[in-house]
């Protein structure tokens, strides 16, 4: 996650420009804004994603990217990214959410509120460790991004190819090899969960 949230805030903010993020993120991204971005210039905050509010009133004029986490990275408070995400748009602010959780198996980032006639609200940028579920094996260190803005693709992908990042072709065969049997993981995984859960509530 560390990975991923480094090549995305690099491609997106310059010095000046804050970020926002949450209070329950990964501990290796909140060192990441604290130290690296830090020294680039780039300012960041914390915000209680369980409290909408508090993101409305951390958000400023130099405000440019609102991260978010759903669940929490280790404590799995999952927040209302309807009411977050409609916050950050309202103010102009583009919003990347780290969905490896989800696994693209279990939750659209691109389609999370809306219905009954009302406009689907979405997240402008969707990541994953694809180095989780989707590789399965823990045997590859890998990253995805996907937009659902063409231009904001083009804009990442040109300062991807410029900064030179990349992967293998035998690293992407790994994962390639392990997505057949993504979905019968994560429901083994979940039917797992909800046990634990049980016996831990009880």
């Amino acid at each position: 996650s560390r990975r991923i949230m480094k090549h995305r805030v690099t491609n997106l903010l310059k010095a000046g420009d804050e970020l926002l993020i949450p209070d329950n993120a990964y501990g290796p991204s909140k060192d990441f804004a604290r130290h690296e971005l830090a020294g680039w210039g780039i300012v960041h905050r914390f915000y209680d994603p369980m409290d909408p509010a508090s993101l409305a009133a951390a958000i400023g004029e130099r405000t440019r990217l609102v991260w978010l986490e759903a669940p929490g990275s280790v404590t799995m408070e999952f927040p209302d990214l309807v009411a977050l995400v409609g916050i950050a748009r309202g103010r102009g602010v583009t919003t990347a959410l780290d969905n490896t959780w989800g696994a693209g198996v279990a939750f659209d980032p691109f389609r999370i509120g809306g219905g009954g006639g009302g406009a689907a609200v979405a997240v402008d940028i969707s990541v994953q460790a694809l180095t989780k579920y989707p590789s399965g094996g823990g045997d590859v260190l890998m990253g995805s991004v996907t937009t659902r803005d063409a231009a904001l693709h083009q804009r990442i992908k040109g300062a991807n190819m410029r900064i030179g990042f990349g992967i293998g072709a035998n690293d992407a065969e790994l994962v390639l090899r392990s997505l057949p049997s993504l979905a019968i993981r994560y429901d083994a995984q979940a039917r797992a969960g909800r046990e634990l859960a049980a016996w831990w509530a009880a």
